[in-house]
């Protein structure tokens, strides 16, 4: 079975669902966010994913990375995501939809750490998804725990609501916190997917966080992308 798709990117929050056996989905995209002390841009993220059977999908994330340090840019590889999601729940009568998502956060190369272009060390992240279509909106729900080898440990919790028009536009709107233990950020988040030609869809997001401004909270955040089906 192949669920409806509705987190993921341009989105933060993730869904359960899968590309489907022998399928690829490949989203290639820039994305940055702005904070107090400057910008921080994925300049180009190759997000590759392949359905290894029906409820399987196997995903290499690799960005390149640039940010604004001390008046100056910097750029080298980001963090590369290793990641496996097993979508464990198909409940066809209630169409409710649950999966896990562990992924594996490498610097490939040590030498962005150092220049304070990612984060030191390696990271696992460990979320929950679910899903479920009601009436004329699906909605995504997401909750985790990313452990990080040197630092301190975060969480996670996502909900988006869709509705896809008749034109092959599909609007999403979604609320996203973030944080260590100690304080939270809220991101509030509009996307929309726009299907240009079979196998090939627009993606683009904007929003911004609320709360606290501690020098990390994100002044605004967007994403603009392709998603490459086949």
């Amino acid at each position: 079975m192949l669920v409806r798709a509705r987190g993921g990117p341009p989105m933060v929050t993730d869904d359960p669902g899968t590309p489907g056996d022998g399928h690829w989905e490949i989203n290639l995209g820039d994305s940055g966010s702005r904070t107090r002390t400057g910008w921080s841009i994925e300049a180009f993220d190759a997000d590759i994913n392949y359905g290894w059977g029906e409820r399987l999908q196997l995903k290499v994330d690799a960005p390149w990375d640039a940010a604004q340090r001390d008046g100056r840019w910097i750029d080298g590889p980001g963090t590369t995501l290793f990641g496996v999601k097993w979508r464990f729940l198909d409940d066809e009568a209630s169409g409710w939809t649950m999966s896990t998502y562990p992924q594996l956060g490498v610097n490939l190369d040590p030498g962005s750490a150092t220049r304070g272009l990612t984060e030191p060390g390696k990271s696992l992240l460990l979320p929950i998804e679910s899903a479920i279509h009601l009436g004329p909106v699906d909605v995504d729900g997401e909750l985790g725990r990313s452990l990080a080898q040197r630092g301190p440990d975060t969480w996670i919790a996502g909900i988006i609501v869709a509705h896809t028009f008749d034109a092959g536009v599909e609007l999403m709107g979604e609320a996203h916190l973030r944080g260590p233990d100690a304080g939270t950020h809220l991101l509030l988040n509009l996307g929309s997917r726009w299907q240009l030609a079979k196998g090939c869809t627009l993606l683009g997001a904007v929003g911004r966080e609320g709360g606290a401004d501690d020098g990390g909270r994100v002044q605004i955040v967007y994403y603009l992308g392709l998603q490459l089906q086949r």
